[in-house]
């Protein structure tokens, strides 16, 4: 089921009915969900385990506090979809290419002047345990398997990956063609796990982890590292920290 319409001035993209997923709206908007699990809650991102009356399975619910906030976010909202409704399509997307992810229920957006300054996810809660170093291997293949359907995730470090059963399950993603460069692409995924979980590089067959693209992957992560300490340096000295 793949619905859109307006409710309480808001867009909702919708994978339920359209009964139920105003339901859901609602109690978001009222704040009356019952927040069972704060995963998170600051500044940045709220993401919490919810549960509502009108549904018996719990949910996921992401507001991204600071990109509905970002000024050249809102811009960039102008002329495509909100990061919300963006991360829906990608969890579509993952379904249909057979990787475990969790099932997509809605996102919804407010515009003001044509830019959206207001939204939030919401999907099922994934009931599995965290990924430890020792699931590398499943995290790994996962990844290998997305790369050959000409795919990358961004932010592929241990702690958004959930392992159900003998499957890792893929969370706070966004979905990348791998494009030109994609062995570079693949490499840099790869880098982000092991910068999270060292152990993770003796999972690699040696001619991956001895490659070239895994070296220029892992320089550009350095460069790019030191690149934003240097900025937050320069922040500092200014006064604009």
């Amino acid at each position: 089921m793949n619905l859109e319409f307006h409710h309480r001035n808001y867009s909702v993209h919708s994978r339920v009915d359209q009964a139920l997923a105003q339901s859901i709206v609602d109690s978001v908007l009222d704040n009356s969900v019952e927040r069972k699990q704060v995963f998170r809650d600051d500044s940045r991102t709220l993401s919490a385990r919810i549960s509502i009356d009108s549904m018996d399975d719990d949910l996921l619910l992401k507001i991204p506090r600071n990109r509905n906030r970002r000024r050249w976010e809102r811009v960039l909202t102008f002329f495509r979809g909100s990061d919300v409704s963006r991360s829906l399509n990608h969890l579509d997307r993952m379904r249909d290419l057979g990787f475990a992810v969790p099932e997509p229920v809605l996102a919804c957006e407010y515009r003001q002047a044509g830019m959206v300054v207001d939204s939030f996810l919401v999907y099922r809660y994934v009931e599995a345990r965290k990924a430890t170093g020792a699931d590398a291997g499943l995290i790994i293949s996962g990844l290998t398997r997305l790369e050959r359907l000409g795919y990358v995730r961004t932010d592929a470090q241990l702690a958004n990956f959930l392992i159900r059963g003998n499957e890792p399950v893929f969370i706070d993603f966004r979905l990348k063609s791998a494009g030109l460069l994609a062995p570079l692409a693949g490499a840099r995924q790869l880098s982000r796990l092991i910068r999270s979980c060292p152990s993770a590089a003796d999972f690699l067959p040696l001619e991956t982890r001895n490659s070239f693209w895994l070296a220029m992957a892992r320089f550009i992560e350095e460069f790019q590292l030191s690149l934003k300490r240097f900025k937050r340096v320069l922040r500092r000295g200014s006064g604009l920290a």
